[in-house]
């Protein structure tokens, strides 16, 4: 039996992946940082990795969390990375987020007021039960406005034009976060949104189980 590192969203912790049932290994949850300042995302993954001790792992990430397991497999070269409401290249990103990052308006905005508007965020991230709504909402106002404005730096300027190999993707078809782009190894979630690891998590689950199978049987 395998050990699988799973990587939330930005300022997420373990509770995204709450609803995942996964039986043919063992999961362990990497534990955000705080950033040094003016780190890069580079020198951060590394830090990271302290918390990943298997050799060859499984990288498991969500949304922000993926762009850090692309950085992550450039040096620790794992079995499979698998990118869950994410993405692989930073040529997937919007064009209105690298404006926003060449604006730099990710540093003019005070975080106070990007959480004062928490109301609007289920519609954009796709939650649509009470229990969604209530864990988003605690995700917005725990996450520390120095790792939150650092991250967001970090996405916004990306450089990543590169497919890794052994890279596969679980995106939503309704994803207004990080809209799907074409990808060879994309597994479609048809209506689902950015929060699918929490509204399809059933169907995620069996997806990652098929996966983590052959990874580690199918040889």
């Amino acid at each position: 039996m395998g050990t699988v590192y799973f990587i939330s969203g930005l300022g997420a912790d373990e509770r995204m992946f709450q609803f995942l049932h996964i039986h043919c290994c063992d999961r362990v949850y990497v534990r955000w940082i705080r950033p040094e300042t003016n780190e890069s995302l580079a020198n951060y993954a590394r830090r990271l990795a302290t918390q990943i001790t298997e050799p060859d792992p499984v990288l498991v990430g969500m949304s922000f969390g993926g762009v850090v397991a692309i950085e992550l497999a450039r040096f620790l070269h794992p079995r499979k990375t698998i990118l869950i409401s994410s993405i692989a290249s930073s040529r997937s990103l919007p064009w209105y987020y690298r404006l926003m990052g060449l604006l730099r308006l990710h540093q003019l905005i005070p975080v106070p007021w990007l959480k004062r508007f928490h109301f609007v965020a289920p519609m954009l991230f796709g939650a649509a039960t009470p229990a969604e709504k209530a864990l988003l909402k605690q995700v917005i106002f725990e996450t520390d406005p120095h790792f939150l404005r650092w991250a967001l730096g970090q996405l916004l300027n990306w450089q990543q034009p590169d497919h890794f190999e052994d890279v596969v993707m679980i995106h939503g078809t309704a994803d207004r976060i990080l809209p799907m782009r074409e990808h060879p190894d994309t597994v479609r979630i048809k209506n689902a949104g950015h929060l699918m690891v929490l509204s399809h998590a059933a169907q995620i689950s069996a997806i990652l189980d098929d996966i983590l199978k052959e990874v580690y049987h199918g040889r």
